[in-house]
């Protein structure tokens, strides 16, 4: 047992590595020029042991993504109950705000080598993903609503909101501060905002 753990951590590590390397030549070449083999030297890793972890140079970008997303909704989730819908989306907002600044140089990255349609579905799968995480655990909590608004609309309208406009704020040139970003949200919500 213990050494399948040991064994787990040292794929684990690869594959880190790899993605590592992979964003560091994505600083200074675009991703089609870049080769398995580039990666590899990078990383210092064989050619062999990356196709022992990942089938192409798309597939490891797809696996770091992943990644990213993971570290998005680890990062999102809350375990305290919210006391309104707008505290929940105020909430998410702040935290998917911190996380882009955070992991602003890959996202840039991202973005550089897909379309802004590409990262905004990335982004937004995961914002949806956290979003109904915490729906869910504030409906658990708060079963009297009046004036409900259905579910499923609420987290598309609010994770499409997020998206673009949390998108839009990480590319700007004159940028909002991120404290400015999250009152003009507030002063949007409306306290009165209840589930279906």
């Amino acid at each position: 047992m213990k050494e399948n753990y040991k064994e787990d951590l040292r794929v684990l590590r690869t594959r880190k590595l790899l993605a590592r390397s992979l964003f560091e030549l994505l600083e200074t070449t675009p991703f089609d020029k870049i080769t398995v083999v580039d990666i590899c030297d990078n990383a210092m890793v064989h050619r062999a042991t990356f196709y022992n972890h990942f089938e192409s140079k798309e597939h490891l970008l797809d696996y770091a993504i992943e990644e990213i997303k993971e570290e998005l909704f680890i990062t999102t989730s809350k375990k305290e109950p919210f006391n309104s819908i707008k505290e929940l989306y105020l909430y998410l907002i702040r935290k998917v705000l911190e996380f882009l600044e955070s992991y602003k140089s890959k996202i840039l990255l991202i973005l550089n080598q897909n379309s802004f349609e590409k990262a905004a579905e990335f982004l937004m799968s995961t914002v949806k993903r956290s979003l109904t995480n915490l729906i869910t655990t504030f409906e658990k909590n708060n079963t009297d609503q009046e004036n409900a608004i259905p579910k499923n609309f609420l987290i598309h309208y609010f994770s499409g909101s997020i998206t673009i406009i949390c998108l839009n704020w990480l590319i700007s040139p004159q940028k909002t501060s991120k404290e400015e970003l999250i009152q003009y949200f507030d002063i949007l919500l409306n306290d009165k905002i209840s589930i279906k």
